[in-house]
This record gives C-alpha cells, sequence and structure tokens, in this order.
C-alpha cells in the first residue's frame, strides 16, 4: 500500500519539474535563442538512423563523462535510432533524479558530421544539474504509537541533507517495517509534497500515517502435508495463535520451513485475512519432499605417470532419513572404502520433553592405512551430543565422546615429497580418550541445499583426557553472493588445530579429494593443522541444481613441526549438480596444478530419494 502513494508522491514531485520553465530532453529550448553554430548543425529528430562518431556533453560536474556514455549506452560502431536517443537522455537524467538533482536537464542536443563524405556523427549536448535537491521542513501527521522523534531516526532524513530517491524509499520501508513488528502490519504512509522551492533547492514535505488496527494472529494452519504430521511444523515456527503480529517471526518461520529439509516448496505468501480486520490467518501451504536419501559416492583416481601403480578407487554409501515416519527423527549410516575405512550410525531425537533440545547419540569405527609403508590405525567410538537453537540464526552443541585407539606410535618423517606428513612406525601404542566438544553455528543462508545469499560461520573446541590429553579447534566460515539473476559465488575457509603429545593419526586433519582439494587423492595430505578454501562459481538451474567451476586452496603442517605448512597445494576444475524426480546425481572434475587435462581426478555422486 505505501508503495503505491509514495509512486503518487514521486510522480507529483516529476509533475512540478515539469510545470517550471525548462528545456525539453529533445525539444526546443524555451528559454533562450540557439547560437547560429545551433543553426546550422541538423537536428537529431530529422535523421533516422546515424552512427555516433563522438558524444561528448558540456555542463556536468557530477558525473564525468565516462559515466554518462555509459548511461547513454554508447558505442562507436553501433547504429541508433532516433527512440535509443531519447531512452538514452531519460536514463542519464533519471540518474540524476537518483541523486537528487531532480531539478537537472538537457539541452536539445546539437549533431554535426563529421565530414561531408562520412555517415558518422558527433553530437553535443549540454547539462544543466541546477541544484541538488535537499531537505527543507518535514512534518509527522496520525502517528500515536511511536513518537515524533523514534520515527524520523527510522527515516533517517534531515534537514539540510541531500535529497536521494533511493535513501527516500529506504525510510519509508524501514517506517512501516517498524509498525509492522510491532503488531501493525496495515499502516499506511502517505506523503505529500507541501513545498519545492527552485531558490534554494530545498523540498518540504509530510507524511500521513494511518496506523490501522493492531492485528493478532488468529489462526496458523498448514496445507499439503501427506508424511509430516502438523504439531512437527507448528513446533518449528516462531508464530503462535494470539500472538501480536510481528513481521520478523514470520521472516523467520518462512526462513525455518524452507530448511527444515521436510519440503520441496513453500508458497512465500504466508498471510491470509482474517474474520475481522484486527485478526490474520498464518497459513503455510507446502509440497513435501522425500526426506529418506540414500547416497553413493565414487571417486577415481588415474595411476601415478612412471611407475606401478594402478587406478584408484574410493566408495562412499550414505543412507539418511531426516524425517522418519514424519516425527522429524533423525537416523543415518555411512560407509566408506579406501585409505580410510569408516562406519558410522547415528540417530537423533528431536524436542526433549517439548523444548528445542535435540539428543543425539551415534557409534563409528576407523581404519586408515599408510599408502607408503601399509602401516594401520584403528578406533572405535561412540558419543552422545546435545543441540538447541536460539535466536534467529544460532545453534549450540555440546559433544561428550569415548574411542579406544590403537596406532603405530613413535614415529620418524619420510622425505617424501608427495605426502611429507605420512610417517614411518616404530611401536604401536593403544589407549583411550574421553572428550568434550563445543560447537556454536550462525546459519543465514536463504536456502540450505543450494543458497543464493547469507552465510554459516562455524566454530568449535574440544578438550579431551584419559591416555590421549588433546585440544583441537574447528573453524568453518561459508559466504554466498548473488552476482547476477542465477549466478552465485561461494566462498568457503576452513581451518583445524590440534596440539598434544603423540598424536594418534586418527587424530590428525586429512586434505585431498571431494570434500576438501579436488584434484588429489582422497585424505592423501595429513597433519597435526590444517588450512583449505573452496571457490566456486556457480549457474544455478534449478531449485536444487546447478553447473560451477572451482578453485580449492589447502595445505598442512608437518608432524614434526606442527607451526610449519608444507607447500600450498592446488585444484582446478567443474562440476555439475542435478536434480531428477529419483535423486540428485553430482560429478567433479578436478586436476592438481600442472597435471594435463586428461590426468583429472572424477568423483560421482549419486542420490536416490526415498
Amino acid at each position: 500500500m505505501h508503495s503505491d502513494r509514495l509512486h503518487i508522491f514521486l510522480c507529483a514531485l516529476l509533475f512540478c519539474l515539469a510545470t517550471m520553465p525548462a528545456f525539453d530532453v529533445i525539444g526546443q529550448d524555451t528559454t533562450s535563442e540557439k547560437t547560429p553554430a545551433e543553426n546550422e548543425a541538423e537536428d537529431i529528430s530529422t535523421i533516422p538512423l546515424y552512427y555516433i562518431a563522438q558524444l561528448n556533453f558540456d555542463g556536468n560536474k557530477h558525473f564525468n563523462q565516462r559515466r554518462l556514455r555509459a548511461l547513454f549506452g554508447w558505442e562507436a560502431k553501433k547504429v541508433y535510432s532516433h527512440k535509443e536517443i531519447i531512452a538514452g537522455f531519460e536514463r542519464i537524467l533519471s540518474a540524476y533524479r537518483k541523486d537528487g538533482f531532480v531539478f537537472a536537464l538537457i539541452s536539445p542536443p546539437t549533431v554535426s558530421p563529421i565530414s561531408a563524405s562520412s555517415p558518422q556523427v558527433s553530437i553535443k549536448v549540454i547539462i544543466r544539474e541546477g541544484k541538488r535537491l535537499r531537505i527543507g521542513d518535514f512534518s509527522l501527521i496520525g502517528n500515536r504509537l511511536f513518537s515524533q522523534s523514534k520515527i524520523l531516526r527510522e527515516l533517517g532524513l534531515r534537514k539540510g541533507q541531500f535529497f536521494s530517491r533511493t535513501a527516500f524509499e529506504q525510510g519509508i520501508e524501514r517506517i512501516q517495517s517498524l509498525y509492522s513488528e510491532h503488531g501493525y502490519p496495515k499502516v499506511e504512509i502517505e506523503p505529500t509534497i507541501t513545498g519545492l522551492l527552485a531558490a534554494t533547492g530545498s523540498i518540504n514535505f509530510a507524511l500521513q500515517i494511518r496506523e490501522g488496527a493492531k492485528v493478532k494472529i488468529n489462526e496458523i494452519k498448514v496445507s499439503g502435508l501427506q508424511k509430516t504430521k502438523t504439531d512437527v511444523v507448528l513446533r518449528e515456527i516462531p508464530v503462535k495463535v494470539n500472538d501480536y503480529f510481528d513481521q520478523r517471526k514470520i521472516d523467520r518461520s518462512y526462513h525455518r520451513l524452507r530448511n527444515l529439509g521436510y519440503f520441496y516448496n513453500i508458497q512465500p505468501n504466508l498471510l491470509e485475512a482474517g474474520p475481522s480486520e484486527d485478526l490474520i490467518t498464518f497459513h503455510a501451504k507446502v509440497t513435501e519432499a522425500r526426506t529418506g536419501r540414500l547416497i553413493g559416492v565414487l571417486g577415481y583416481a588415474p595411476p601415478v605417470e612412471g611407475s606401478d601403480s594402478v587406478p584408484q578407487l574410493t566408495g562412499v554409501v550414505e543412507v539418511r532419513e531426516t524425517n522418519l515416519l514424519g516425527t522429524g527423527r533423525d537416523v543415518n549410516f555411512y560407509w566408506k572404502s579406501g585409505l580410510h575405512k569408516a562406519l558410522h550410525i547415528g540417530y537423533k531425537e528431536p524436542w526433549i520433553l517439548g523444548k528445542p533440545i535435540t539428543l543425539g547419540v551415534a557409534y563409528s569405527q576407523l581404519k586408515q592405512r599408510s599408502p607408503i609403508n601399509d602401516s594401520e590405525s584403528e578406533e572405535r567410538a561412540a558419543s552422545i551430543s546435545g543441540n538447541t537453537k536460539f535466536g534467529t540464526f544460532y545453534e549450540s552443541e555440546v559433544t561428550l565422546g569415548y574411542k579406544r585407539i590403537h596406532f603405530g606410535g613413535i614415529t620418524s618423517p619420510l622425505p617424501d615429497t608427495l605426502s611429507p606428513t605420512i610417517n614411518t612406525p616404530v611401536s604401536m601404542e593403544r589407549g583411550t580418550k574421553y572428550s568434550v566438544t563445543l560447537r556454536l553455528t550462525r546459519d543465514s543462508r536463504d536456502y540450505f541445499l543450494n543458497p543464493t545469499r547469507g552465510r554459516r560461520d562455524s566454530v568449535a573446541v574440544e578438550l579431551s583426557r584419559s591416555d590421549f590429553k588433546l585440544r583441537k579447534v574447528w573453524l568453518d566460515l561459508q559466504q554466498y553472493f548473488q552476482t547476477w539473476e542465477n549466478q552465485v559465488i561461494a566462498i568457503e575457509l576452513h581451518g583445524a588445530a590440534a596440539w598434544g603429545i603423540n598424536i594418534p593419526p586418527t587424530e590428525l586433519f586429512y586434505l585431498g579429494g571431494a570434500t576438501t582439494l579436488r584434484g588429489y587423492d582422497e585424505d592423501w595430505f595429513s597433519g597435526p593443522r590444517r588450512a583449505h578454501a573452496n571457490l566456486e562459481y556457480r549457474f544455478l538451474t534449478g531449485q536444487n541444481s546447478q553447473i560451477f567451476t572451482f578453485v580449492d586452496l589447502g595445505s598442512v603442517t608437518f608432524i614434526d613441526r606442527p607451526s610449519v605448512f608444507d607447500k600450498l597445494r592446488v585444484g582446478y576444475g567443474f562440476g555439475a549438480r542435478l536434480e531428477s524426480k529419483g535423486g540428485i546425481i553430482q560429478l567433479d572434475y578436478g586436476l592438481a596444478a600442472g597435471d594435463s587435462a586428461l590426468r583429472g581426478k572424477i568423483h560421482v555422486k549419486l542420490g536416490a530419494a526415498f
């Protein structure tokens, strides 16, 4: 509603300008006579098509020549029509007025041929910028809930400040948001001009505020559910029956529903008119998704040139259900082969005692083999965790863990250029480890499966005792920027470090492969500290689909010198993530720096939904 009234206000502003003595964009000068040179120049309206070899502006100070030509859309070899010329000048005037030069005018452009035999012409344009519009006096009418000073702070305008259409619109939107957050979503804000003074370059205006009735949520509905139970959805959203309307809670509810992972689609319009003016209905119209996933990942690395090695295959199988029987329970199974053989089974029970607390239990096994001397390390682990969500984007987690570890103890580094952190075991050690891990996560991504904006940050700290006294830290930063429509830049920065004496191989940090450093063998590098970054440029082809190019960088530290990093490894390549009715197919092709195009590592991920 307020946007329509704002449009009327801006139209009224332009009407006031139009009634002032002025120049037309492509008209005749009504306030001065032409010079002899202008009389000799050809009128632009008489030329149907022509080449503009030169385009020059005079009288401009706010925008330079390069900026004005860009606004016009000038290209030296392009043929222009009279209509395109007008559109170019209108874009220039629009840019001036957006920056507060509402009195800016363009004189009738003059056209001169470059030469008698050439079809190319030179155009000269005189711009009269005028005074930049400033805010004069303004007043408020009809505000009762908030004081004048509070509203003016939200408006963000001060007397004497340069007028900006963008800043004015944003200020009106902030006032409306202020009312919406306090139960008045039907507020109407009507700006009117009370004075436009060309002599001083100032505008006086008033804001008429009609607050309307204070609105309550009288009903909450969820339609489209087939498997998920209604109470499972209602407990996840902050909007409750009989709450006063709060736009922040509406926005959080949509964000939460979209990132639960239970729904393929959610209608963005969540509000419907209630039985009376002061009542409104929250109605989430959803399309359920298949929340079961069967994922298989196959990795292929060609043999090393000049060696007796054979192609290396790695495999991963993951089965997960994030909404078991429509209750929001999570159960998962994970198995991995290769240098690292892993098995993991986990279960999570949400909303313990009706509170937003999730308890989880997990069991895992890990067996590692050195690619140099075939020595092995093993561990068996169990854990119990609890996490809770708070605020708009935050989640905290505490995990208590227990491990039994068997590994090669005293170690000495091998002089291996490919993997300087792989070591030769001298003796075997066994032991146990009790640990507590604290994690804090902030996730503001708009959509967790295929984000276009927002970020996800996570920091974790682990302390352990018993036979192995270790301290570990993880830091993960993920940022998403939308460049153009359906194009996104994804940047990830990851760091991890461990401190302790005689750190078991299973407690080191590994680098290489599909999830860390594409273009290198899976988990090939290891060390007590790790840093890696991933940069992707994504072209979104669907709600859950994309094609992308990537660059990965990473390094680990030496075991005997934990503060010294090995050389930086770089991988690059391309990939695709495509969604079908049966699931998701993902393909990555990565090259290590210096590799030929046919020496890349291939990672194929096949997912089936059920």
